[in-house]
């Protein structure tokens, strides 16, 4: 196995946001295997180097954020999280706030579980579209395209974050439900 191998030519993926992630997980199993089997000499530390790059390209490729920040760096251009394209605070505050307003009126409803649900459908739905956008913004990766890229990522960040709190206040409100 070629360790110089990108993440996506490790697992033989097209370059790209979207892909598939049952295929992707088919690959990482059989490439495993296939790891494991051929080291028949004692050859430990390649093998755990060797399933080390697999596990860490398997997990960069699974989760969306850190597969579009991978792509940005094939692309060769700075990701979200270096820090490039520096938004006004304004306008992270700003969606900071709307998600705790959304929190908090959630909260005081008179269901505030169906509430929480529906504030988590409602970032799933949004989430979907920008992972729609992101997927036709890095199928044509020009200059243009990766800076609307790089904010669709910060968006979905700020989704990711409002929806772990999310999540975080569904658990808290069970956990304080009389049984």
């Amino acid at each position: 196995m070629n360790s110089q191998k990108n993440h996506f030519e490790l697992f033989d993926l097209p370059v790209g946001f979207m892909l598939d992630s049952g295929l992707l997980a088919e690959r990482y199993r059989a490439l495993v295997r296939a790891v494991r089997t051929d080291v028949l000499s004692d050859q430990g530390d390649e093998t755990n180097r060797l399933l080390a790059h697999i596990d860490l390209a398997y997990q960069t490729l699974t989760e969306p954020l850190a597969r579009a920040e991978y792509l940005f760096r094939l692309y060769g251009v700075e990701g979200v999280e270096s820090g490039a394209d520096e938004d006004p605070p304004s306008t992270k505050f700003v969606e900071e706030i709307e998600c705790q307003e959304a929190l908090i009126a959630a909260t005081n409803r008179s269901d505030p579980g169906a509430a929480l649900s529906e504030v988590l459908t409602r970032l799933a739905e949004r989430g979907a579209a920008l992972d729609k956008e992101l997927h036709q913004l890095f199928a044509d990766p020009t200059p243009t395209n990766l800076n609307a890229a790089r904010e669709v990522v910060r968006q979905l960040q700020v989704l990711a974050r409002c929806r772990r709190e999310t999540e975080e206040r569904q658990a808290k409100l069970l956990r304080s439900r009389p049984d």
